[in-house]
């Protein structure tokens, strides 16, 4: 007699199950690792524009200079108030204009308004979105964290030291940063 050599139907059907198995489980594995990356990819934005907001903010403040009435930096009803110079243009050449500069949170956007002093425009800027919190406090030689206001009672002129920022924004809860005001301001 002739027999065939070949598979029989339960060999085949045990080679379909574990064939089977072994690409769900690549899948799934596969899923796994596309929704890791989706994960890592939101939070990695999220992390880049809240840095370009702080480098934003510390440009700006690194720039602030003294208006010849008052003082260099000031905070009121939640406002961060400036006046800055040295902004440059696209050919890299420094400008001699002053331009006064407000920070403020409306509506979870955190936005930049700037206008030159010669000029009646304001421009206003996003500066990020997503903002559930906002605190700003500055530092004043021998009257410490001030949240409101420019000076010490009784002592104008007085320049702030430090500027501290808290906030809240997408997947961070409080963020603070400290920047050192200039020794100018």
């Amino acid at each position: 007699m002739n027999r065939q050599a070949g598979f029989t139907l339960v060999e085949l059907v045990i080679a379909l199950a574990i064939f089977s198995l072994i690409g769900l489980a690549s899948y799934r594995l596969y899923e796994g690792v596309l929704i890791t990356q989706a994960r890592v990819s939101a939070h990695e934005q999220g992390l880049r524009s809240l840095q370009r907001a702080l480098a934003l903010l510390e440009r700006d403040i690194m720039q602030a200079t003294i208006p010849k009435e008052g003082v260099a930096v000031t905070l009121s009803a939640g406002q961060l108030n400036l006046q800055r110079v040295n902004a440059r243009n696209p050919l890299d050449e420094p400008r001699s204009e002053r331009q006064e500069v407000a920070y403020r949170l409306e509506e979870g956007t955190w936005w930049r308004y700037h206008r030159s002093l010669d000029l009646p425009e304001t421009h206003k800027q996003q500066v990020l979105k997503g903002v559930r919190a906002l605190q700003w406090r500055l530092y004043m030689d021998k009257a410490g964290w001030r949240s409101d206001g420019a000076s010490t009672p009784g002592r104008a002129g007085v320049q702030p030291r430090a500027l501290e920022i808290t906030l809240s924004a997408g997947r961070f809860e409080q963020i603070r940063r400290v920047i050192l005001l200039p020794e100018g301001s």
